[in-house]
């Protein structure tokens, strides 16, 4: 990933005024911004599958579903992006253009962003004290990873294979409708 404006480090107005201006969405990380990609079918089929899930199993109580629009801020990192889903509950800070203090945070998994959505970016989303789950999907096989926080930086991993259990949130989110109508290409990815 390399940035696109290394001349000068942006504020967050600037930042909020080049997205606006270009009609493009970028990553903030420190005062520099990194232009985003776009998806593929798959991957946009996957997030609205997770998100229309999650907004069915999470009616009637106090937690907003946001998909990949809304951008979110990581305060220790001084960071915006743009996660697939995410989930604000009670502790969670709504501003009029990003979100605070998810309890959940989904990435659909691409060929360009896997290692850094494993490692770097999963360090950072992990010094948000609300967050509770970090939901990897794979868009090219059947396979999701869910990380648990247990206590402070301790998280356990599990590898579900029927539902994806969110236990604090009462959920359990299928895989047969996270995978609801995706398409596997034999040996290949997109």
């Amino acid at each position: 990933m390399s940035s696109v404006l290394k001349q000068n480090r942006l504020t967050h107005e600037e930042y909020f005024t080049l997205e606006q201006a270009e009609d493009q969405r970028y990553e903030y990380i420190a005062g520099e911004v990194f232009a985003m990609t776009g998806g593929t079918e798959r991957h946009a089929l996957i997030s609205m599958n997770i998100g229309a899930a999650l907004v069915i199993a999470l009616r009637g109580k106090p937690c907003r579903v946001y998909g990949a629009d809304m951008k979110l801020y990581v305060r220790d990192y001084d960071k915006f992006c743009y996660p697939d889903v995410q989930i604000l509950c009670e502790k969670g800070i709504r501003h009029e253009k990003y979100v605070e203090n998810p309890i959940l945070v989904v990435e659909v998994l691409s060929d360009s962003t896997e290692s850094y959505d494993r490692g770097l970016k999963f360090e950072q989303y992990r010094s948000i004290e609300t967050l509770q789950y970090y939901l990897l999907v794979d868009q090219h096989r059947r396979h999701v990873d869910l990380f648990e926080r247990e206590s402070g930086q301790r998280w356990m991993l599990t590898v579900p294979h029927d539902s994806a259990v969110l236990s604090g949130l009462d959920i359990q989110l299928e895989i047969d409708e996270i995978y609801s109508q995706v398409e596997f290409i034999p040996n290949a990815k997109a």
